[in-house]
């Protein structure tokens, strides 16, 4: 009876194994297929970088970007993110984009209590259950009609009062250029924490492009600044002249009133011993120098 019991054991493990080891294939499928189009996309719509846009925007982002003390949040790979140790004073996350992932937010549920209000009209519920989980079907947008809503009116259906220490967690594929554009400055500094994937940096070279990422950075520094940068190696590094600009960037912001607080005078130096791989199976890159270093 125990053999029996030990060889179903085995058997279902080896059944969850099999599964988990197709769906990370699939996944690995996936991202490669999206670096070919990436690729595609470039070999179609690469163009040089203005030189003094580039150093203007890059001078700026230095410019805005302090040292502090910094806690991982979430796994060792995609879905993790540095934040400043403030978490202990969040009540809320907001995280649109949710997809398959949830690892950022089980770990604010479980370490810090707080509870997370979640979106993603491309899957039908988190992926894990918690009490502390808010999930609604929706795409995070500039306009709220169909299966978008945005972010403001999402927080002001979600919350009962104006409250302002939340945290936000945002990859939604470049959409959240549309966000940021939208957004008033009253509703982004409802959050201390901003912690945002940036897509298409390959298309820095045009100019159109340049003047909304831009734009939106100077909008984001009116109130909060840089606190850690981070390159995901899912898409490699777009390079023009002496210039990078890893395709795909995680910046984390802290608002302005924290930084005093938070300065530790510390020198800038990157990678920071917290930095993960987004993806295992592809090399590791490094922020260029240019974004951090004076």
């Amino acid at each position: 009876m125990i053999k029996r019991t030990l060889l179903k054991d085995t058997e279902e493990t080896s059944v969850v194994v099999e599964a988990q080891v197709k769906i990370l294939e699939a996944q690995v499928e996936s991202l490669e297929a999206q670096v070919k189009n990436l690729e595609k996309q470039d070999a179609i719509m690469e163009k040089p970088v203005d030189c003094s846009n580039a150093n203007r925007f890059l001078t700026r982002f230095r410019n805005h970007f302090v040292s502090v003390d910094l806690i991982r949040i979430g796994g060792e790979g995609d879905g993790g993110y540095l934040v400043p140790d403030i978490l202990d004073g969040i009540s809320h996350c907001f995280s649109p984009g949710v997809s398959d992932t949830s690892d950022f937010e089980d770990h604010l549920s479980k370490k810090y209590g707080i509870k997370s209000f979640m979106a993603d009209a491309s899957v039908d519920c988190a992926p894990i259950s918690d009490p502390n989980f808010s999930f609604s079907k929706k795409f995070l947008g500039n306009r709220d009609e169909d299966d978008f809503i945005t972010l403001s009116s999402w927080v002001d259906t979600s919350l009962k009062g104006d409250e302002r220490e939340l945290i936000l967690q945002m990859d939604i594929e470049g959409g959240e250029y549309d966000v940021l554009t939208f957004e008033s400055d009253e509703t982004l500094k409802r959050f201390s924490v901003m912690a945002i994937e940036f897509h298409d940096l390959g298309q820095m070279g045009d100019e159109h492009f340049f003047q909304m990422f831009s734009s939106i950075f100077e909008k984001i520094y009116k109130n909060f600044t840089v606190c850690h940068v981070h390159p995901n190696n899912c898409c490699g590094i777009f390079s023009s002249g002496e210039w990078e600009f890893p395709r795909v960037t995680e910046v984390t912001f802290v608002r302005n009133d924290y930084v005093e607080k938070l300065r530790n005078g510390s020198k800038l130096s990157l990678p920071h011993h917290l930095d993960r791989k987004n993806v295992e199976a592809y090399e590791d890159i490094s922020m260029p120098e240019r974004w951090w270093k004076c």
